[in-house]
């Protein structure tokens, strides 16, 4: 069987993995970033590589481990017989934000030694805040300890395929402060890390590949554990049979969906105050909210879940929902923006995995009610993915946006302002129409859910400003877009080839390698996407106004 770092650490997340998963099948979850990786390739050759050098490029290499284990990664190149070169789609921040405290000071956990390269740093006395900065970098449950294992492994079968070279491993990370040019890429583009200064990493090597083992020769398919930290449900990262071993889970009403579940319980027993981690009363076979004794529900928040789950029935707090509305100055402007997140910056500006905008989707409501129709009054723009027009993009939003001085609607405005800051930046003569587009802004999620400030200001006071303003079982504790506009349109997506941001980036990205008929197709799915969540924000609104009554209307209020 063939293994590598990312199938080392799925065998490893528990017993069961291993009868799950087909053992026959190689396991290749490389974290390689496709067409990209070859441009980086080129880039790390230009300030890495010299004449006269040998350079072997994309290789793999295999070990023989035992019963009948084979490991194998991929190198990207080995230069002089001598340095050894990985590239990963990650970024350095997470690693070069590790600070550990020593004498009142804050270090650095890796720092740059003379060559240029981040190697560990290592105090003469290991601190409790050290020790606990080096604990995730042996964890498996923490980016930097999956990438700390991936090195290791790699080392590892260097050592056992080359036992009398002296091959020095470098790790290859994408700096997120750089900013690209425009022109060429420079050394800055990326930061080079020696993780080999890291204590006992062939002891965890060898320790997760014979608990693999293990695993496997038990093959044992019954219910095991569930282990937040190594299920990782609902994280990047997560096991791929989690739909399989949380199927016995209610759909909507699951323990897990409330709000903050990460946090537990606490009962108030004779003995005293009793804390229930989520994880544990799940396995003791408290699967649905209503498993979960009233009396350990201290939030108002979560009561109201469970009063909503008991009566199945739709909870929403009238006249917060209304007074937030009512501050809402037509014409409305409903905005949305579609984003790619690039490993290498593609035009002038960017940085590694900035998300480049791409698309606007805008439905303008010029009188109260008039969209009755997804096309009316609609506007979009999808760019060309072979060209940078992002600043006819940006052109093109601020003409139809500074008409007035109105609401701009998104939702979860973080993203929208975000992407805004960031094309400032880069196209600083629009500075002034920017700053006015932000200033505009209104959350969407701040009448479904919550904003403690903004409600403080319409006067409102104490539980208030803590309590969600709606609810329903069917949002199984989320409120995304897609999740809420189901309450009032429960069909709005249901035909769209593309129906998430993943996949609309993804098919953005694409577009630049099809045919003109392909092309077309995907930017008139892409163009039909964005369009129905500027609607869906429209169709929330206007169900939220149906709730408070069906005669009311934010202009006459």
């Amino acid at each position: 069987m063939l293994v590598n770092s990312s199938a080392v650490l799925n065998y490893n997340r528990c017993r069961r993995f291993a009868a799950l998963n087909d053992p026959f099948t190689a396991l290749y979850l490389s974290g390689d970033f496709s067409d990209e990786n070859s441009v980086f390739h080129d880039i790390l050759l230009s300030h890495l590589y010299q004449p006269n050098r040998e350079i072997r490029k994309n290789i793999n290499l295999t070990y023989e481990f035992e019963h009948e284990i084979t490991l194998s990664e991929n190198y990207d190149f080995i230069i002089d017989d001598k340095n050894v070169y990985c590239l990963l789609p990650y970024t350095s921040t997470e690693i070069l934000e590790l600070k550990y405290k020593e004498d009142k000071q804050k270090l650095q956990l890796f720092t740059k030694n003379s060559l240029g390269v981040y190697t560990i740093r290592y105090p003469e006395i290991i601190t409790r805040s050290f020790q606990e900065k080096l604990d995730k970098l042996y964890s498996a449950y923490e980016t930097i300890g999956r990438v700390v294992f991936s090195y290791a492994l790699k080392s590892y079968i260097l050592k056992k395929v080359y036992p009398k070279k002296n091959y020095q491993l470098y790790y290859v990370l994408l700096n997120s402060d750089y900013k690209y040019d425009g022109i060429s890429y420079t050394d800055k583009l990326y930061h080079q890390f020696d993780f080999s200064g890291i204590k006992n990493l062939n002891e965890i090597v060898e320790i997760a590949l014979f608990r693999m083992i293990n695993h496997l020769e038990l093959n044992d398919f019954t219910p095991c554990m569930l282990v937040k930290k190594a299920c990782e449900k609902n994280q990047t990262n997560e096991c791929k049979f989690t739909k399989f071993c949380y199927s016995h889970l209610p759909e909507n009403t699951s323990i897990l969906a409330y709000f903050n579940s990460h946090l537990g319980f606490n009962e108030l027993a004779d003995e005293g105050n009793i804390h229930h981690d989520t994880y544990d009363l799940l396995n003791d076979g408290y699967v649905s909210m209503q498993d979960v004794p009233i009396s350990w529900l201290k939030d108002q928040n979560r009561l109201m879940q469970r009063y909503c789950v008991d009566n199945q029935s739709l909870y929403y707090h009238l006249d917060k929902i209304k007074k937030g509305l009512m501050t809402l100055k037509y014409p409305i402007y409903y905005l949305d923006f579609e984003a790619l997140p690039q490993a290498i910056p593609k035009f002038i500006g960017e940085s590694p995995y900035s998300q480049s905008v791409f698309q606007y989707s805008l439905h303008i409501e010029n009188q109260e009610n008039e969209l009755s129709s997804i096309s009316k009054n609609h506007f979009g723009f999808i760019a060309n993915p072979n060209k940078d027009e992002r600043e006819d993009l940006l052109k093109n939003l601020i003409k139809l946006l500074s008409q007035t001085d109105s609401s701009i609607v998104v939702y979860n405005k973080t993203f929208e302002k975000t992407r805004l800051e960031e094309l400032k930046e880069i196209f600083p003569n629009y500075r002034k129409e920017i700053d006015r587009i932000i200033s505009r802004l209104f959350d969407l999620l701040d009448i479904v859910k919550i904003n403690k400030s903004f409600y403080q200001e319409l006067g409102f006071k104490d539980e208030d400003l803590e309590t969600y303003n709606l609810y329903h079982p069917d949002l199984n504790g989320s409120y995304s877009l897609k999740k809420v506009i189901k309450l009032f349109n429960p069909d709005a997506y249901d035909n769209l080839i593309i129906n998430d941001g993943v996949k609309a980036y993804k098919a953005y990205l694409k577009m630049a390698d099809i045919s003109p008929i392909e092309a077309e197709n995907t930017k008139r799915d892409l163009f039909l996407y964005c369009r129905q969540d500027t609607y869906s924000m429209y169709q929330i609104i206007q169900g939220l106004k149906q709730l408070i009554s069906p005669d009311f209307t934010v202009k006459n209020s």
